[in-house]
Order: structure tokens, then C-alpha cells, then sequence
């Protein structure tokens, strides 16, 4: 019983960690509640999705992050930027992620 409950509340604390960066709540809670300690710390350690840089895309102009690889506007094919393409966002516009 007390395993579960350890879970449990390895799982809530790694989802409410990776939800303020910008991740998914439900998919860390499952990472958190199946690998209990380790989950909340790869969620601490895990990237902010506000830091990832951003482009833009030549045929409709949205941003979309770097890593993506299709325009999720238009669905235009994106090659990787060159690096004038290459967005840098502003830490002080900051986002905060909804709960």
C-alpha cells in the first residue's frame, strides 16, 4: 500500500513540475508514477518549452519551434534553419503555462 501511494505522489509531483514547463501533465505523470524518485527528477531536469528557440515559416509566416519538422499552420515541409533563421525568444516574456 505504501508503494502506491510513493507512486502516486512521485507521479503528481513530476506532472505538476513538467506542466509549469510547458510539457504534459497526464504523459508525466505516467513517466513520474511508473518510475517513482527518478520521474519528478528527469522532469526538474527536462527542457522549458518557452526557452526552445523558434522560425518562421516562408510560406504562411507562423512560428513554430525549431525542432519541428512540418509546419503545424499550413503543413508546409520545413528544412532545418540556417541560422538567420533562427528565432531567439525574449526570457523576460517569460509565459506562464496554464494548470
Amino acid at each position: 500500500m505504501t508503494y502506491v501511494v510513493i507512486c502516486l505522489v512521485s507521479g503528481l509531483v513530476g506532472a505538476v513540475i513538467a506542466s509549469r514547463k510547458g510539457s504534459s501533465f497526464p504523459v508525466w505523470f505516467l513517466i513520474s508514477a511508473v518510475i517513482p524518485l527518478l520521474g519528478p527528477i528527469a522532469a526538474a531536469l527536462y527542457r522549458r518549452e518557452s526557452e526552445t528557440p523558434l522560425r518562421r515559416c516562408p510560406v504562411c509566416g507562423s512560428s513554430t519551434r525549431i525542432y519541428d519538422a512540418m509546419c503545424m499552420s499550413c503543413g508546409n515541409d520545413l528544412d532545418y534553419p540556417q541560422g538567420a533563421e533562427i528565432i531567439t525568444p525574449d526570457p523576460s516574456r517569460r509565459v506562464r503555462a496554464k494548470l
